[in-house]
């Protein structure tokens, strides 16, 4: 995990991001990602530390799957995507939000995320 603020890359599609700003707002750096491959290729890089992902569950399912399978570190993942029931189920490790959930528990629910993923690299 970054020493000073928490950076988190943003898979969603394009245009404005009510969740970076959200974010952004919160404290985090936020690096907006709108290419799956460059996601993927950075997703494990040691200065990130967290994917947040916000699309279809479909998409959000399948880059999530190739960022597990291919991160070069264990990374701190969350979802955002409708139907969110459809990605627990393929994803049951990784948390999932609503869209309508992002203003109430996106912040909570990052934070314990990274917790989480500090707590298993240290032990």
């Amino acid at each position: 995990m970054s020493l000073l603020v928490p950076h988190l890359l943003l898979r969603s599609d394009g245009g404005a991001s009510p969740t970076a700003a959200l974010l952004r707002t919160a404290g985090y750096m936020i690096s907006k990602i709108n290419d799956d491959t460059v996601l993927e290729q950075i997703a494990g890089a040691p200065h990130v530390d967290g994917v947040i992902i916000e699309l279809p569950a479909i998409a959000s399912i399948g880059i999530a799957r190739r960022i597990l399978a291919s991160a070069s570190h264990d990374v701190a993942m969350v979802v955002i995507s409708a139907p969110a029931e459809v990605v627990r189920r393929a994803l049951p490790s990784i948390p999932v939000l609503r869209p309508t959930e992002i203003s109430d528990d996106l912040i909570s629910t990052i934070d314990l995320a990274l917790a989480k993923q500090q707590m298993r690299l240290t032990g």
